[in-house]
């Protein structure tokens, strides 16, 4: 393969040399004595050193030699020596426009003297006109290919890579830039220098500006961006990035007016397109987005964002407004959400490929199907080539499946190939052209009603309306206070581990902490506590003893020994659930190592029945690093399943160490460099025992994930259950479980990506650990929140439709300020019963160490966000009172209970280098509450998915409140079980309970501050308080 020279190292030339320059030639025809003498005179003076004499003659020989590029390249090593690199550049551009660009040499030549003074976008013109006289010139056209993609000008770069590609001009590096259509990976420091070297330049700040863009922080990049188009304002990257910005922020004013002065040409750019459908597609205009995302895909197929868009775009049109489409449309939707899970496919194994070293032919392979899939054979087999040339696999497999592949693609291919092939896709045979795309007047429409007060809120209003400031209005939370009373009430309690937790050197799977539950183990009505410990071995039994607390009426007492629930097992998380149907909660344990199930015996008292129940059911589950688990019936035949999320395989994480850059010290390692686990669904059977039905039912990913997270219930308004699984750093997971009509089989359905809750807004995958699940919109139906690592904001998904999501997070004002944070546990809670949840989150780095001389980030502050009604989002946390707030943790598990029965849920908290802590919601109250606890009967008696719909008399609006039961609640935690509603003081409320397998009833008479109990088909509601 031909070796190039690397982007990095053409932006930083900081030195010029002429190497090889010719010395002038005479021509054909000799020159005129008159035209000589300059020449004579100047080269004369050059060669005794008086340069600046020299330069004094130099208009006059160009004015005489113009056309010489000899001469003019002479010059130019003469305005060099006298300090003029500016002028150099500019020479030496003029001497290969006078030979046509015809020396390759030259044009480097050229291309570094333009570098050196920050005028990158006139080398960029230049290797253009020097490929398109000249098409072999192949190192130009590879550093044209490069500089674009480097400078987002990806529209610019792709034909040129395309070309290396076809003439067998490419290797590893250039196919990993030819396929990165989504976050930016290249140093945008290195391309800013420009503007340093030339600050009439500000187009170099792109890169950064993109770089804030994937990080969600649209206020960052539209201010960075407006900088460059005020100055620049023909330069399409910066006006499309802005665009994009303006219609995620949901700027509309200034979208408007962006829009109305872009300049020519920008259709050409698939971003453009992207920006007004992302504006058609929030303001409900479903068909006008499917159009604008079309025209996306057609000038640039390879992107998934707009494909996804494009698919949902036109399965909302076909839901509200079929006749727009063409008749095929589903089958067109179908194959659209092919093309992008293929897509997604591709974009993952990509990422675990440069992650795991580069090199490997097992994963390279997954790639080459992935593209050939798509239809992109010509990429494919540059791909299958180049993994020719790496080490040969320990697998003899490995190596005989790339050989195997590459001649597959080979023998398919004929010189009239297409890049994109075209059939048998019906996705790449759409034709939207019928349809309108967004258009001024219908943006100038939607920007006057909003000025206007003309658009209605459809939102439910709070019990206490919420400012419409941006500013944080203290009066809203006066008085709000949380406070650490754990060791006061009777908790002391400190799971960790490792006893190095607050040291560098921490290894994998010491990072992940431990989590617990709330139980009420002894039916008493007051909430109990379940807490995890580790520190030992994995797969051992050797650790510290996890511990149960009895909450006596407000202070809990250590009953660990006499309920017999210590377990020793390498803690992670746990689930509570009643797994036999008793009407007792039973406890199910997660390790690093076998899983423990712990069945609740009504006496105060726990029985392990792991081995009963086949929890352990093979060789490789007493190794396996479980995490996060629900019990619930996932397959709706009335008795408990589970779902068990797991992470990595083997045990190479508890023995190997790794180091990153210039870190002095070693530190945890990627997870991306062991192999993931697979998650498991267990099935429950009549008899008292699981049944592993994973691969009978076809729960296989494209990609498998490693399992952080887990939320089981009615996440849609279709019947069953879905199982929403968050994984740190590959796509999340949605599992659905159906019976397949012809064989009546049970299978298990993944659908994340085409519900849009599989990766950000971007379609870039994260590092995700909890979820918070609420409806945080109030209009009917269930949100999620899902907490990511550093560099990737939290993820806001607000149900749009019927089981669709959508990333609203920069609207809501969340992502700039979780970028910072690697957030863990996260929960919806309704502090002060407003009626609006806030939502709270643990942050904490995985480790002690320090990054490019940072100090260390590992303590952070815990985060508190409160809704103002309006859909955005106050950071408040450093507004209430309490000390735990004031101090920085490594915060791990959360989740809630109501402690002390006040109907104001309490939040508890692990950490890695702190006891748990209990926090006490002291906030003062705004409305009453209702709490609903659910029992079913012709259902699983967990009765999760149920649907709660609550109405007031008072109130015109109906239902007032809408809640669903879950299981699961996140990250390695169990929250307490129930549902909460915040209502006005002294209403009278009604209730309507519509249970998974379809029935529904309706109770009056409900009465704030107070709990009930409703059973299935009970025409009594039972107060429990």
């Amino acid at each position: 393969m031909p070796r190039f020279l690397t982007i990095a190292a053409i932006l930083m030339v900081v030195a010029f040399a002429f190497i090889g320059c010719s010395q002038p030639t005479s021509s054909n025809k000799p020159p005129a004595a008159s035209a000589e003498r300059p020449l004579r005179k100047l080269t004369s003076l050059m060669n005794r050193g008086l340069n600046e004499q020299a330069w004094v003659l130099s208009k006059d020989v160009l004015d005489l030699h113009g056309d010489d590029p000899e001469v003019i390249a002479r010059i130019a090593k003469l305005a060099y020596a006298i300090g003029k690199p500016d002028e150099t550049a500019s020479l030496l551009v003029r001497a290969c426009r006078a030979e046509s660009y015809a020396k390759e040499a030259r044009v480097q030549q050229a291309l570094v003297s333009l570098i050196e003074v920050g005028r990158l976008y006139d080398a960029m013109d230049l290797l253009e006109s020097a490929v398109a006289e000249h098409p072999d010139q192949v190192s130009s056209r590879r550093t044209l290919f490069e500089l674009a993609m480097n400078s987002e000008e990806r529209a610019r770069a792709l034909p040129h890579g395309r070309e290396l590609v076809l003439s067998r001009n490419f290797d590893l590096s250039l196919l990993l830039m030819l396929g990165n259509t989504e976050k930016r990976s290249l140093d945008p420091v290195v391309l800013a220098s420009m503007s340093e070297r030339n600050e009439s330049d500000r187009r170099p700040m792109i890169g950064i500006a993109k770089v804030k863009f994937d990080e969600g922080d649209t206020d960052a990049a539209i201010e960075m961006l407006k900088s460059i188009v005020d100055t620049h304002p023909q330069y399409l990257p910066a006006q499309v990035l802005l665009g994009r910005s303006l219609a995620l922020a949901r700027r509309t004013n200034e979208l408007v007016r962006w829009f109305d002065q872009v300049p020519e040409g920008i259709e050409s750019q698939p971003g453009y397109w992207l920006a007004l459908g992302d504006w058609a597609l929030a303001e409900g205009r479903n068909a006008e987005a499917a159009r604008s995302y079309w025209e996306s895909v057609r000038i640039d197929p390879d992107s998934m964002e707009p494909w996804t868009k494009l698919g949902d775009a036109l399965a909302e049109t076909r839901r509200l407004t079929p006749d727009l489409l063409p008749a095929n449309s589903l089958k067109t939707i179908d194959s659209i959400r092919s093309r992008v899970a293929n897509l997604s496919k591709l974009s993952q194994w990509k990422t675990r490929f440069e992650r795991d070293g580069k090199q490997s032919r097992e994963i390279t392979s997954e790639i080459v199907n992935a593209l050939f899939d798509l239809g992109r054979p010509w990429e494919a087999e540059a791909w299958a080539s180049v993994a020719t040339t790496f080490p040969e696999s320990d697998v003899a497999s490995g190596n005989k499946s790339i050989e195997k592949l590459r001649s597959k693609i080979v023998s398919s291919l004929s010189r009239n190939t297409p890049w994109q092939l075209t059939d048998p896709y019906p996705e790449m045979q759409l034709d939207l052209s019928q349809i309108s795309f967004p258009t001024l007047a219908s943006m100038n429409a939607r920007s006057s009603q909003q000025a206007s007060g003309g658009i209605a809120s459809e939102r439910a209003e709070p019990v206490v309306s919420a400012p419409g400031t941006s500013r944080v209005d203290e009066a809203l939370i006066k008085g709000w206070q949380l406070d650490d009373r754990a060791k006061e009430l009777g908790i002391d309690f400190f799971g960790r581990t490792s006893d190095r937790l607050d040291q560098p050197g921490i290894k994998l799977h010491e990072t992940l902490g431990c989590g617990g539950g709330t139980i009420d183990y002894d039916l008493d009505g007051w909430p109990d506590l379940y807490l995890m410990a580790a520190g030992g071995t994995p797969p051992w039994k050797d650790s510290a003893a996890n511990a149960l607390f009895r909450n006596l009426g407000g202070t809990f007492s250590d009953v660990t020994e006499s309920s017999s629930t210590g377990d020793q097992g390498f803690g992670q998380g746990v689930t509570v659930g009643d797994i036999n149907e008793d009407g007792f909660l039973d406890l199910l344990i997660l390790n690093y190592g076998p899983n423990t199930l712990l069945i609740n015996n009504g006496d105060g008292t726990f029985s392990d029945q792991t081995r009963a129940w086949n929890l352990n059911f093979d060789k490789d589950s007493m190794i396996t690093w479980s995490t996060s688990a629900a019990i619930a019936d996932i397959d709706g035949d009335g008795l408990s399943d589970v779902f068990i999320a797991n992470y990595c395989q083997g045990l190479e994480p508890v023995t190997e160490v790794c180091s990153s850059g210039d870190a002095t010290v070693a530190r945890s390692c990627s997870p991306v460099k062991f192999a993931s686990h697979g998650d498991w669904l267990l099935q429950g059977q009549a008899d008292s025992r699981l049944v592993n039905q994973t691969e009978n039912w076809g729960m296989d990913p494209d990609v498998p994930g490693r399992g952080l997270g887990v939320v089981v219930g009615a996440l849609d308004s279709e019947p069953g259950l879905e199982v929403f699984v968050v994984n740190d750093m590959t796509n999340n997971h949605c599992w659905t479980v159906a019976r397949d009509e012809p064989s009546s089989k049970m299978k298990v359905i993944e659908s994340a990506m085409i519900r849009g809750i599989a990766t950000d807004g971007r379609s870039l995958s994260q590092g995700s650990m909890g979820i918070a699940a609420s409806d945080f919109d109030r209009d009917g139906d269930l949100d999620l929140y899902v907490t990511n690592f550093d560099k990737e904001y939290n993820t806001l998904h607000v149900q749009t439709s019927p089981g669709t999501w959508q990333d609203r997070t920069s609207l809501a004002k969340l992502a700039r300020p979780t970028l910072s944070m690697v957030g863990f546990g996260t929960e919806a809670i309704d502090f002060d019963l407003d009626g609006w949840s806030e939502l709270i989150i643990a942050n904490g780095h995985v480790d002690v160490f320090s990054r490019m001389g940072e100090p260390s980030t590992y303590a952070q502050p815990m985060q508190i966000f409160k809704q103002r009604g309006s859909g955005v989002f106050d950071s408040v946390g450093s507004f209430v009172a309490g000390d735990y707030l004031r101090r920085f943790h490594v915060g791990r598990g959360l989740w809630t209970i109501d402690s002390d029965r006040d109907g104001r849920l309490d939040v508890v908290v692990t950490h890695q280098t702190e006891p748990v802590a209990l926090l006490q919601n002291r906030c003062p109250s705004v409305g009453g509450w209702i709490e609903i606890g659910l029992s079913g009967v012709g259902v699983s008696r967990d009765a999760i998915g149920t649907r709660v719909e609550l109405s007031i008399q008072t109130v015109k609006k109906s239902p007032y409140a809408v809640a669903t039961l879950l299981a699961g609640d996140g990250y390695l935690s169990s929250n307490q079980r129930g549902l909460r509603f915040a209502v006005p003081k002294n209403s009278q409320c009604s209730i309507s309970v519509h249970w998974p397998d379809g029935t529904h009833q309706s109770h009056d008479g409900l009465v704030p501050g107070n709990g009930f109990l409703v059973i299935q088909s009970d025409p009594e509601v039972f107060r429990r308080r």
